[in-house]
């Protein structure tokens, strides 16, 4: 994917995620989910997944094609990232980027004290994500 499709894809103004995201227990500290579908006009087979770590806490949203990679990475409260800081975006600036795991990132000082519903919904606003189902951040 270039940055041309991507950008494309980002302001896409139909995306919708039709599933409920429940974060599982992965172990004992993390909880996670993967492959929720985001569904868009342009047919790209968009994938959601997340790991959200409540004792720390930090949270990652990781949107990626199959069988292509990662294209976007919102980390809040996360490993340091060079200059970006604990809590940053990873997005894909040139076609190599999704195989290098997204090497850019960018400070997102709006998402820090936030928690992780008001990210979400911050996440879907800015990206023009309609959520039809629910968002749970616990194990229960």
């Amino acid at each position: 994917m270039n940055r041309l499709t991507f950008e494309k894809l980002r302001d896409l103004p139909d995306k919708e995620i039709r599933d409920d995201i429940f974060f599982k227990k992965e172990n004992t500290n993390t909880l996670s989910f993967d492959n929720i579908r985001v569904h868009n006009s342009m047919g790209i087979d968009l994938l959601l997944n997340g790991k959200y770590k409540p004792d720390i806490p930090s949270i990652r949203f990781n949107f990626y094609v199959r069988g292509k990679g990662p294209i976007c990475r919102i980390e809040v409260n996360s490993s340091i990232h060079k200059d970006s800081g604990r809590t940053h975006k990873h997005s894909l600036q040139k076609e190599s980027c999704p195989r290098q795991n997204l090497p850019y990132a960018e400070p997102r000082d709006d998402l820090k004290e936030k928690n992780a519903e008001q990210i979400w919904e911050i996440i879907c606003n800015q990206s023009k994500i309609k959520h039809q189902g629910t968002f749970l951040a616990s194990d229960g």
